[in-house]
């Protein structure tokens, strides 16, 4: 790695702790993440639903706040906590339609009014604007289990238990998947892409959460990626400064363009827009869907107190490509979470 590049991304870390001293901590009232336990018409809350994913999310919120931390970030997931057991709460909705009116194609047009209606009739119980939706299945799942928007949907099974997490058994190899998918949708309701681990991060750290880690979470190292954190600072349930009203960056035009053995992007940011940080990705072959991302690295852009940067990606750091196909994609993350997604496809 050349003294250049590493640079740059030491920058990059320094840029996602460079606001750490003006971070004071949450108000006792901070928003927590919602998390809905949305049962269909047919069916009841699966036995000692309470116990087991109220130990299984607060491992993840732990696994969650450890990444924060490792990356230098002041931001921590909240949760809502039941007191009595020191587990994360879950807050149970009787929905209005059979298990099969939530499939996964779709299902989310049905979750969403149920969840909502919850909201009204409760608005007392909706702490931010992000939610988990955790629907109980039969043994063939169906349900929704994506990310969308700023909700995010996940599923519950009989037996699903932390206890079996990194066990090389049945239980275990059943439990891998949903534990790890449930993080990685958790991520992106709190507004996170998919992103790739460099190389280096691959060497140090494993796999990317937001990449393949859906499958790797509490079985091999797994982990958040700098480009995570800037996005989690703030998310909401994670934000532990006052944001800034939204202002966006209108007419921002960044000057993104192949250079000798790589690519730069420059600009400088609109005065007086709220945008927080900037991440920018390298996507490779294939970027016209929301899918084909997984092979995306990130890396955070330090700017300075006038908006001002100067980027070189580090090439050494990305992974070859199958084609020579490369779409450069800048997100401006703003303060109250707003993300702003600009694309540019080099020639």
């Amino acid at each position: 790695m050349s003294h250049k590049s590493l640079a740059l991304i030491c920058l990059s870390a320094l840029a996602l702790g460079a606001l750490r001293a003006e971070a004071a901590p949450p108000p006792a009232a901070a928003p927590t993440l919602n998390i809905i336990y949305l049962v269909p018409t047919d069916m009841e809350p699966l036995p000692g639903h309470r116990e087991r994913l109220g130990k299984i999310l607060l491992e993840m919120r732990d696994f969650y706040n450890r990444e924060l931390a490792r990356n230098g970030s002041p931001a921590r997931l909240r949760m809502p906590l039941d007191p009595k057991t020191g587990l994360v709460a879950l807050d149970e909705v009787k929905g209005t339609h059979p298990l099969d009116g939530y499939p996964y194609e779709g299902g989310w047009k049905t979750a969403l009014p149920d969840v909502e209606a919850h909201f009204k009739a409760h608005p007392e119980r909706r702490s931010s604007d992000r939610t988990l939706i955790i629907l109980p299945t039969r043994p063939k799942p169906t349900v929704p289990f994506y990310g969308f928007g700023n909700y995010c949907f996940a599923l519950d099974y009989e037996g699903f238990d932390y206890k079996d997490c990194g066990q090389d058994t049945p239980a275990g190899r059943k439990f891998k998947p949903w534990y790890g998918g449930m993080a990685h949708e958790l991520g992106h309701g709190l507004g996170l892409p998919h992103t790739h681990a460099t190389k280096s991060q691959a060497k140090l750290y494993g796999t990317a959460l937001m990449g393949a880690g859906n499958r790797t979470l509490g079985f091999t190292p797994t982990f958040l990626t700098p480009g995570d954190c800037a996005f989690l600072e703030s998310s909401p349930p994670c934000r532990v400064f006052t944001p800034r009203p939204l202002k966006k960056a209108e007419g921002f035009k960044p000057d993104i363009r192949r250079e000798a053995g790589g690519v730069r992007v420059s600009g400088v940011l609109p005065t007086g827009c709220s945008v927080r940080r900037i991440v920018a990705a390298y996507d490779k072959d294939d970027f016209g869907s929301v899918n084909d991302n997984y092979d995306a690295e990130s890396f955070v852009v330090p700017f300075d107190t006038e908006g001002r940067f100067d980027f070189a990606f580090p090439m050494e750091e990305i992974h070859p490509g199958r084609t020579d196909k490369v779409q450069i994609q800048l997100r401006l993350v703003h303060d109250d979470g707003t993300v702003e997604l600009l694309r540019h496809t080099l020639p």
